[in-house]
């Protein structure tokens, strides 16, 4: 009898052992894979504030009847739009390689990621679709030979606020997941 009981130690200890292993080298992973998304999160936060800065700062020089440098306000916009479209693919192609590389995607990671996933998409649209009324509205105020409207269309506006809320999401999302990882939610810089 004390040769099975030995016996079954020995069998059992290794296991309960490597399965404990196993757990904590899952546990690290997670936790990996919540810092770097979090830090992904803030380069989307810093290059979608840096974009949408451009782009009120666009309509206030339309506000003040300055005619606005059309080349300008592209090139500017279109380096911001790169960079922000980068931090997205960059932050869903990392989460796909990691969760491939587990075999599937990590343990409370799931409703997260796609609610950040959502997020992020949309706070892309609205700004894409900000640039593209707001590029409209300086053409608009363009015509005419140094005239200028006085007014900038109310859609440029409402645009403008839905891409505010959309970023706000994104930075609610943001404190969140900084909350779960340092176990509470301040800390993230508004």
């Amino acid at each position: 009898m004390g040769a099975g009981l030995t016996a079954l130690g020995g069998v059992y200890g290794p296991l309960r052992l490597h399965r404990r292993q196993a757990l904590e080298q899952e546990s690290e992973k997670l936790a990996l894979w919540r810092e770097a998304e979090t830090a992904r999160l803030l380069l989307i936060r810093v290059t979608s504030r840096a974009w949408l800065d451009a782009l009120d700062r666009a309509v206030q020089e339309l506000d003040a009847c300055r005619p606005t440098d059309l080349e300008r306000f592209d090139e500017e916009t279109v380096r911001l739009g790169q960079e922000a479209y980068k931090a997205g693919i960059d932050l869903r192609d990392d989460s796909f390689e990691l969760s491939r590389e587990l075999s599937a995607p990590p343990r409370g990671a799931g409703e997260a990621d796609v609610l950040a996933a959502g997020a992020r998409s949309r706070l892309l649209g609205h700004l894409r679709e900000s640039n593209r009324l707001i590029r409209a509205e300086i053409l608009r105020h363009s015509v005419g030979e140094g005239t200028l409207m006085h007014t900038v269309d109310p859609e440029v506006r409402a645009t403008l606020e839905r891409t505010r809320e959309a970023r706000a999401a994104v930075n609610s999302l943001l404190r969140a997941r900084h909350g779960e990882l340092n176990g509470d939610a301040q800390g993230v810089l508004e």
